[in-house]
Protein backbone atom coordinates (compact mmCIF):
# COMPACT_ATOMS: atom_id res chain seq x y z
CA UNK A 1 0.00 0.00 0.00
CA UNK A 2 1.04 3.75 -0.93
CA UNK A 3 2.14 5.99 1.76
CA UNK A 4 -0.51 8.58 2.24
CA UNK A 5 1.40 11.59 4.17
CA UNK A 6 0.80 11.80 8.00
CA UNK A 7 -2.39 11.04 8.77
CA UNK A 8 -4.67 13.55 11.05
CA UNK A 9 -4.35 11.26 14.55
CA UNK A 10 -0.14 12.03 14.28
CA UNK A 11 -0.71 15.94 14.10
CA UNK A 12 -3.30 16.72 16.67
CA UNK A 13 -0.28 14.60 18.68
CA UNK A 14 2.28 16.45 17.92
CA UNK A 15 0.17 19.90 18.82
CA UNK A 16 -0.91 18.21 21.79
CA UNK A 17 2.53 18.65 22.95
CA UNK A 18 2.65 22.16 21.80
CA UNK A 19 3.46 23.61 25.48
CA UNK A 20 6.90 21.26 25.48
CA UNK A 21 7.71 22.29 22.27
CA UNK A 22 7.05 25.88 23.51
CA UNK A 23 8.92 25.63 26.35
CA UNK A 24 12.28 23.80 24.67
CA UNK A 25 11.67 27.37 22.07
CA UNK A 26 12.04 29.61 24.76
CA UNK A 27 14.71 27.70 26.28
CA UNK A 28 16.90 28.60 23.13
CA UNK A 29 15.36 31.88 22.39
CA UNK A 30 14.52 33.68 26.12
CA UNK A 31 11.36 35.49 24.56
CA UNK A 32 7.84 33.82 24.92
CA UNK A 33 6.39 35.46 21.96
CA UNK A 34 8.93 34.35 19.81
CA UNK A 35 9.27 30.89 21.19
CA UNK A 36 5.61 30.68 20.35
CA UNK A 37 5.78 32.21 16.59
CA UNK A 38 8.39 29.49 16.04
CA UNK A 39 6.94 26.65 17.32
CA UNK A 40 3.82 28.14 15.05
CA UNK A 41 6.22 28.40 11.63
CA UNK A 42 8.08 24.86 12.42
CA UNK A 43 4.23 22.91 13.06
CA UNK A 44 2.99 25.05 9.95
CA UNK A 45 6.26 23.67 7.91
CA UNK A 46 5.63 19.97 9.06
CA UNK A 47 1.31 20.26 8.26
CA UNK A 48 2.26 21.93 5.14
CA UNK A 49 4.57 18.65 3.82
CA UNK A 50 1.94 16.13 5.53
CA UNK A 51 1.40 15.03 2.06
CA UNK A 52 4.99 13.88 1.79
CA UNK A 53 6.00 13.36 5.28
CA UNK A 54 5.93 9.42 6.38
CA UNK A 55 6.18 8.93 9.84
CA UNK A 56 4.46 7.47 13.24
CA UNK A 57 4.06 9.66 16.16
CA UNK A 58 7.33 9.16 17.86
CA UNK A 59 9.17 9.66 14.88
CA UNK A 60 7.00 12.52 13.79
CA UNK A 61 7.77 14.25 17.23
CA UNK A 62 11.79 14.05 17.05
CA UNK A 63 11.25 15.49 13.08
CA UNK A 64 9.40 18.63 14.76
CA UNK A 65 12.03 18.98 17.33
CA UNK A 66 14.51 18.58 14.75
CA UNK A 67 12.58 21.87 12.72
CA UNK A 68 12.31 23.50 16.19
CA UNK A 69 15.34 23.61 16.69
CA UNK A 70 16.65 24.61 13.33
CA UNK A 71 14.11 27.47 13.58
CA UNK A 72 15.19 28.64 16.45
CA UNK A 73 19.10 28.72 15.89
CA UNK A 74 18.47 30.67 12.87
CA UNK A 75 16.40 33.01 14.52
CA UNK A 76 19.57 33.62 16.98
CA UNK A 77 21.64 34.24 14.07
CA UNK A 78 19.53 36.74 12.62
CA UNK A 79 19.36 38.54 16.02
CA UNK A 80 22.94 38.45 15.93
CA UNK A 81 23.57 39.68 12.67
CA UNK A 82 20.62 42.47 12.75
CA UNK A 83 22.23 43.20 16.78
CA UNK A 84 25.28 43.31 15.16
CA UNK A 85 24.57 45.37 11.96
CA UNK A 86 22.76 47.94 13.77
CA UNK A 87 26.03 48.37 16.31
CA UNK A 88 28.18 49.08 13.37
CA UNK A 89 25.91 51.33 11.63
CA UNK A 90 25.24 53.01 15.05
CA UNK A 91 29.30 54.13 15.48
CA UNK A 92 30.17 54.60 12.03
CA UNK A 93 27.26 56.74 12.03
CA UNK A 94 28.71 58.47 15.35
CA UNK A 95 32.05 58.66 13.69
CA UNK A 96 31.33 60.06 10.87
CA UNK A 97 28.96 62.59 11.98
CA UNK A 98 30.13 63.87 14.75
CA UNK A 99 28.32 67.25 15.82
CA UNK A 100 27.56 67.64 12.04
CA UNK A 101 24.17 68.75 11.47
CA UNK A 102 24.06 69.02 7.39
CA UNK A 103 26.00 65.58 7.27
CA UNK A 104 23.39 64.16 9.67
CA UNK A 105 20.64 65.25 7.41
CA UNK A 106 22.07 64.19 4.19
CA UNK A 107 22.59 60.74 5.57
CA UNK A 108 19.21 60.54 7.02
CA UNK A 109 17.38 61.58 3.83
CA UNK A 110 19.79 58.69 2.22
CA UNK A 111 18.75 56.11 4.45
CA UNK A 112 14.79 57.52 4.23
CA UNK A 113 15.38 56.84 0.70
CA UNK A 114 16.45 53.30 0.78
CA UNK A 115 13.98 52.31 3.10
CA UNK A 116 11.45 53.92 0.91
CA UNK A 117 13.00 52.20 -2.47
CA UNK A 118 12.80 48.83 -0.60
CA UNK A 119 9.34 49.68 0.62
CA UNK A 120 8.62 50.23 -3.19
CA UNK A 121 9.99 46.54 -3.98
CA UNK A 122 7.54 44.70 -1.74
CA UNK A 123 4.29 44.08 -1.61
CA UNK A 124 1.69 46.71 0.66
CA UNK A 125 1.10 43.86 2.80
CA UNK A 126 4.02 42.13 3.10
CA UNK A 127 5.63 45.77 3.92
CA UNK A 128 2.70 46.26 6.53
CA UNK A 129 3.64 43.25 7.80
CA UNK A 130 7.42 44.13 8.03
CA UNK A 131 6.58 47.02 9.76
CA UNK A 132 4.62 45.52 11.93
CA UNK A 133 6.81 42.91 13.14
CA UNK A 134 10.11 44.70 13.07
CA UNK A 135 9.29 48.42 14.28
CA UNK A 136 5.83 47.72 15.60
CA UNK A 137 7.27 45.12 17.88
CA UNK A 138 4.26 43.08 16.97
CA UNK A 139 4.39 39.15 17.44
CA UNK A 140 3.17 36.97 14.45
CA UNK A 141 -0.06 35.81 16.46
CA UNK A 142 -1.01 39.62 16.80
CA UNK A 143 0.31 40.36 13.68
CA UNK A 144 -2.38 37.10 11.94
CA UNK A 145 -4.81 38.12 14.04
CA UNK A 146 -4.73 42.18 12.75
CA UNK A 147 -4.74 41.32 8.81
CA UNK A 148 -6.81 37.75 9.08
CA UNK A 149 -4.04 36.22 8.33
CA UNK A 150 -2.59 32.38 9.76
CA UNK A 151 1.16 32.83 11.54
CA UNK A 152 2.23 30.53 8.95
CA UNK A 153 1.53 33.49 5.96
CA UNK A 154 2.96 35.96 8.67
CA UNK A 155 6.54 33.84 8.80
CA UNK A 156 6.69 33.98 4.91
CA UNK A 157 5.71 37.46 4.34
CA UNK A 158 8.18 38.54 7.41
CA UNK A 159 11.08 36.20 5.79
CA UNK A 160 9.96 37.97 2.25
CA UNK A 161 10.25 41.41 3.64
CA UNK A 162 13.96 40.78 5.48
CA UNK A 163 14.97 39.07 2.77
CA UNK A 164 14.52 42.37 0.45
CA UNK A 165 15.29 44.80 2.86
CA UNK A 166 18.94 42.88 3.70
CA UNK A 167 19.78 43.18 -0.33
CA UNK A 168 19.18 46.92 -0.26
CA UNK A 169 20.72 47.55 3.14
CA UNK A 170 24.02 45.21 1.63
CA UNK A 171 24.37 48.01 -0.83
CA UNK A 172 23.96 50.87 1.44
CA UNK A 173 26.59 49.41 3.84
CA UNK A 174 28.94 48.91 0.58
CA UNK A 175 28.40 52.56 -0.12
CA UNK A 176 28.39 53.69 3.75
CA UNK A 177 32.30 51.67 4.28
CA UNK A 178 33.59 53.71 1.03
CA UNK A 179 32.84 57.09 2.39
CA UNK A 180 34.23 56.09 5.74
CA UNK A 181 37.57 54.54 3.97
CA UNK A 182 37.23 58.21 1.74
CA UNK A 183 36.76 60.13 5.61
CA UNK A 184 39.84 58.15 7.06
CA UNK A 185 42.37 59.25 4.05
Amino acid sequence: MASTGLSNDVLIGLYADKEKYVSVAFSYLQDMEKAKDVFSDAFAYVYERKGTLDGDLPGMKAYLMQTLKHRCLNEIRRDTVRQTTFRNLYDTDIDMLSDDNISRRILEKDIYAILADAGLKMEKLTYDIYVSSRIGGLSHKEIAKLYGLTTGRVAKEVMKATRIMDSVLKKYFLILMLLAMLYNR
